[in-house]
């Protein structure tokens, strides 16, 4: 389960996000505040660390020490908690390169 928080929610939640934070811009706009915008993308944020997180711990279990004859199956689950962590690092990146502009940029423009 910690694999696929990183593998799949991960960069599910950041398109998810991209919507909300969409469909948030009107509601920002009429009330003047942006603070809903951010706490949507802060909590996408900590979600992909947290995700990251996981996965990078479980990749460092799996990934112990393998004897010369192991068989191929056994580097699966490795290679899987790997592959999550970087992919949860990049949605994670994404993320934080989506909540960027919202610093910086009115959404009212």
């Amino acid at each position: 389960m910690k694999t696929w928080l990183g593998l799949l929610a991960a960069p599910a939640l950041v398109l998810a996000v991209q919507s909300v934070d969409y469909a948030l811009v009107r509601y920002t706009c009429e009330r003047g505040d942006p603070v809903p915008l951010n706490v949507v993308s802060a909590l996408a944020f900590a979600f992909s660390i947290a995700a990251t997180t996981l996965a990078y711990r479980n990749w460092r279990h799996a990934a112990a020490p393998f004897p010369a004859s192991y068989e191929p199956r056994a580097a699966r689950p490795a290679f899987l908690a790997f592959a999550a962590t970087v992919l949860g690092a990049f949605s994670a990146l994404v993320q934080l390169t989506m909540w960027f502009p919202q610093w910086l940029l009115s959404p009212c423009r």
